[in-house]
């Protein structure tokens, strides 16, 4: 539903988001702040009544000011403590800066690196989303890097390069979408060897209520790679209801890390200050985020496909 090639909301007060093949969700919208068509889509801010200021790309919510926090904090600090000390980070994605904003609280961190293949989300970010990067772009130790993240991979084991943690904040997986084969077994297999033993890595994974066949089986092609591999969810009402993230390493356990392990990593890290700007993540909550509900569990133990480039596994609009 567009006219003259600009989202329909920007007529009419009502924003509609398919959260499956088979659902709808209707949003009441107050007002548009920005709108702008890069090379690869739509990007959007827009005012939604209850979630506040929002994110909007190619007619799905990405984020917003209510529970930004929640994703990105569930995404980041989980695989930042299990590795204990980074000093490289490499993010996948993450074009509104809030993944890099994250990362960059740790004080072990001497660069961040954020690969996004789309140079106008980042511009549209820097120009209308303050509130989600805080200036993080502009950190000394931040480099953005403009590429297919499959490619800078590629070339970076290529260089000999190497990462402590490596986090994927990708689009889902879908049908002919971009991020298709960064899904999959081979890419998951150029993250082992840029990571090494004593890396971590996480990616956001769906949702397990929406499109469970592609959170399962995001945690199955880890499991073909990686050691460890540990799937945890966060409700994050922007999205409908649970997001799935799964963290993975050779050698780095979560699960091993205590409530109180967490608090002292982030404190050491960060500052008392700075662990009082955290809005959702501490020692308590790592150890909520770690411990999944029955159904998931059993869920988890089935078997169920390993994506490969061949025959990736992915969602459908």
């Amino acid at each position: 539903m567009q006219e003259s090639g600009e989202p329909f909301w920007k007529k009419w007060n009502w924003f509609l988001e398919w959260t499956s093949p088979n659902e709808i969700v209707m949003r009441s919208v107050k007002g548009v702040v920005a709108w702008r068509r890069t090379e690869f889509q739509d990007v959007s801010v827009v005012d939604v009544e209850e979630l506040g200021r929002s994110l909007i790309i190619d007619g799905k919510v990405q984020s917003s000011l209510l529970d930004e926090h929640v994703y990105h904090e569930s995404l980041v600090h989980p695989a930042m403590v299990a590795h204990g000390s980074p000093r490289r980070v490499l993010v996948l994605g993450g074009g509104e800066g809030a993944t890099l904003r994250e990362v960059l609280r740790y004080r072990s961190v001497e660069e961040a690196v954020m690969v996004d293949l789309d140079r106008g989300v980042v511009e549209f970010a820097r120009e209308h989303l303050g509130e989600w990067h805080q200036g993080a772009f502009d950190d000394p130790r931040a480099r953005l890097v403009f590429d297919d993240g499959r490619r800078f991979v590629e070339e970076a084991l290529r260089r000999g390069e190497s990462f402590d943690v490596v986090i994927a904040d990708l689009v889902d997986p879908l049908e002919g979408g971009p991020a298709l084969k960064l899904y999959t077994r081979e890419f998951y297999e150029m993250i082992a060897s840029l990571i090494g033993d004593g890396g971590v890595f996480v990616t956001q994974a769906t949702s397990p209520m929406f499109y469970p066949e592609v959170y399962y089986s995001i945690h199955a092609t880890l499991a073909s790679v990686f050691k460890i591999t540990r799937p945890y969810v966060a409700c994050v009402r922007s999205f409908n209801g649970l997001w799935g993230f799964v963290l993975a390493s050779q050698t780095r356990d979560p699960r091993r890390l205590s409530g109180d392990d967490v608090d002292r990593l982030l404190k050491e890290q960060m500052g008392g200050e700075g662990f009082e700007k955290l809005r959702y993540y501490d020692g308590e909550t790592h150890v909520m985020l770690m411990s999944l509900p029955r159904d998931i569990r059993r869920e988890l133990g089935k078997e169920w496909p390993v994506s490969t480039d061949e025959k990736p596994a992915y969602g459908t609009h």
